[in-house]
This record gives C-alpha cells, sequence and structure tokens, in this order.
C-alpha cells in the first residue's frame, strides 16, 4: 500500500510506500504516529477510530484533509481517496470516479484495528462483538452486506409501527415475515463465517495451554433451536406486548452475540489481562487469515502501542501469530528495539515520526 497524506492532524504532507509485510512506526508519544494508522482506518472506514469530529482531524487553520491510497485488489493496483472538510463533509474517489457510498471503499480495504481500547471486544456489550465477526463477513461473504441492509430497512418499519403505538394488525404481520426471512438468512451466514473462523483459530492458538477449552458460540438474538423462519415469527407474536411497550423490536440479528468462553467461563473473567491480550491478537491474525482465503484482498492489521503491557512470554506468543498472518501489518512502538528483535527474520519497513515530519529509515534510525 502507498498512502499520501496531505493536512491530516499534525502532518502537513507525507507520501508513505510501505512495506508489503510488516512497517513499524516509531516515534514519542504525541509526534504523530498513530495519526497514520488512524489515516490508513479512516480511508478505508470513512470514520476515526478517535475522534467523531471532522476538524480534530484537520491540520490546525487548514480548511480540509485529504488522503490518497494505492491498494492491490485482484492483481490490479487501485487507487482511492477521501477529502473531508470541517464540516464532515465527505469526498470519495476509486480510480478517479466520484463513489457515493462508503462501502463500495470498504468492500477494498480489509482493515482491521487493535489498540489498547480493543478489549472491549471482551468486556464491552454484544455490539462489540458483533462489529467484529461483521466486519469479517462482510469481506468474506458478498452477499452480506446487501442482506443486511435490506434487514435494517425491515427493522425501521417495524419499529415505526410499534413506536406508534398500534395493535398488532396486518402491517405487523407483512413485515414480521420481512424480518424473520433475513433474519433467518443472516444467522445462517454468521454461523458458517464463526464455524470458519474457529477452524483457522484451532491452530493458532494451539500450543496456549490456558486457551486449550476455547469456545466460540454464536447466540442468534432469540431462541433458536430449529433454526427456521416459523420459529422467529412465533418469538415475534409472543413478544409483541413487549415490544410495544418499550417502542422498538427485541428479537433478531441485531441483538446477536459472541459467547467466548474457557473451559465454560466468559473469558474476561477467567483469564489474565495478558491472556486476553494474547487471545485477542489471536483472532485478529484469524479472521485477516479467513479474509485472505477467501478472495482477492489483501488484509490489513493496524496495531497501537504493540509493546505497552505485555510480558515476555505474551510477545512470543503474538509475534508467532503476525509471522503467520497473510496481512500487511502496521505497528507503532516508542522505541525500534520493542519489536525488531522479535521481526529479525520479516521485511519491516521502518518510519520515524517527529513533530508530524515521517521519514524512512534503517534499523539504526538512519534515514534511507
Amino acid at each position: 500500500m502507498q498512502l499520501q497524506l496531505t493536512e491530516f492532524r499534525n502532518i502537513h504532507s507525507a507520501v508513505l510506500q510501505f512495506s508489503p509485510t510488516m512497517n513499524l512506526i516509531c516515534g514519542e508519544n504525541g509526534s504523530g504516529k498513530t495519526s497514520v494508522l488512524e489515516a490508513v482506518y479512516l480511508l478505508a472506514h470513512g470514520r476515526s477510530f478517535r475522534t467523531t469530529k471532522a476538524h480534530k482531524m484537520i491540520k490546525h487553520q487548514q480548511s480540509q484533509l485529504v488522503l490518497h491510497g494505492k491498494v492491490n485488489w485482484a492483481q490490479q493496483l487501485l487507487s482511492v481517496g477521501m477529502q473531508r472538510d470541517r464540516n464532515g463533509e465527505l469526498q470519495l474517489r476509486l480510480n478517479g470516479e466520484k463513489v457515493l457510498r462508503i462501502a463500495d471503499i470498504a468492500s477494498l480495504l480489509p482493515v482491521q484495528l487493535i489498540t489498547p481500547e480493543s478489549f472491549r471486544l471482551f468486556f464491552g456489550g454484544p455490539k462489540e462483538r458483533r462489529q467484529f465477526f461483521d466486519l469479517g463477513l462482510f469481506h468474506v461473504e458478498p452477499s452480506f452486506y446487501e442482506l443486511w441492509v435490506l434487514f435494517n430497512k425491515v427493522l425501521k418499519q417495524r419499529n415505526a409501527l410499534l413506536k406508534s403505538k398500534q395493535q398488532y394488525n396486518d402491517s405487523y404481520s407483512f413485515w414480521d415475515q420481512q424480518l424473520a426471512d433475513t433474519a433467518i438468512a443472516i444467522q445462517e451466514l454468521r454461523q458458517k463465517y464463526i464455524a470458519q473462523l474457529d477452524l483457522i483459530l484451532r491452530p493458532l492458538i494451539q500450543p496456549i495451554a490456558a486457551l486449550a477449552d476455547l469456545e466460540l458460540e454464536l447466540v442468534p438474538g432469540w431462541i433458536c433451536k430449529k433454526g427456521d423462519t416459523a420459529e422467529l415469527l412465533v418469538q415475534l407474536q409472543e413478544n409483541f406486548q413487549s415490544d410495544l411497550k418499550v417502542g422498538y423490536t427485541q428479537l433478531g440479528p441485531q441483538k446477536a452475540d459472541l459467547r467466548i468462553k474457557v473451559g465454560g467461563e466468559y473469558v474476561d473473567e477467567f483469564l489474565s489481562r495478558g491472556q486476553l491480550k494474547v487471545l485477542l491478537f489471536a483472532l485478529k491474525v484469524a479472521q485477516s487469515n479467513l479474509i485472505f482465503s477467501s478472495g482477492h484482498k489483501q488484509p490489513l492489521l493496524l496495531i497501537d502501542d504493540l509493546a505497552s503491557e505485555l510480558d515476555e512470554q505474551s510477545k512470543r506468543f503474538i509475534f508467532s501469530f503476525l509471522h503467520h498472518i497473510n496481512s500487511q501489518v502496521f505497528i507503532t512502538a516508542i522505541e525500534a528495539a520493542q519489536v525488531l528483535p522479535h521481526v529479525s527474520d520479516t521485511e519491516v519497513g521502518l518510519f520515524h515520526v517527529e513533530h508530524g515530519q515521517i521519514v524512512r529509515t534503517d534499523e539504526h534510525g538512519r534515514r534511507t
């Protein structure tokens, strides 16, 4: 990937040619190294992982930011561009042509992120885990996105009826049928995806005794025994008065969750902080490898502050995962020495960031 940044955060202008395997971005806290990861994430997702306010991403006294990337997809080099102004207005281009949907860009750039806040996957609510596996499913199964869009349109219609406080009628019956049909289709895709993810995850965690009994269980968002439309229709009707009271639909794939357990215990209650970080990396690497194996996409994994809160054993496990990843990896660290000894057999692109200036260096910190 090649990335060009203009007026982004404290970076006036930079053109970065990254290594296709691993890239290490070093600098003191506040230097701008995390901004490089943020720019890649923004280009792929249309939003930042650090702020919801567009003006905070634009360099002081500038009117707009511009990002431009060149990415490999299906043996083609594609040009992706983004411009965002202080009011939040967004313009997207693909090979010079205007694009209206961020999903069209996102589908080309499978970007995953690991930050100190990523523990929300374990400690947060079901939404955090849905976002994790639905991101992978979006890149693996082409039909998922349109199906999810359709489901949310149906859900919006049913919720509008509930908010109007109408009693059950033919309109509910129609939307219930639509909701159940799309919900079952989504559940089947999710279940298949989690099974594939589990198969790829197993070899990664096999050497780790603490994760020997790991279980991934998809909870669909309703009581699912038969897994058919009729079963969900009955539950929607039985739950109607409760839905009417709260004003929204309480059953369906929008309530799905992924239970992550070891020996029958939830991992957030059973594993140490270090073990959870190892598991977090294993899940992200497994998902990247699954995305890679399913098509023509080159996944990207962004890791902010990799060395924090890691003992030596956890580091060894995590770098063993990264040695088996089919992704372009971007790591930030204060010092290159925190990472380089663990990746001595890997081609690493080294970058040093200071006061918004980014230069490519060798392992001794000399400009190249």
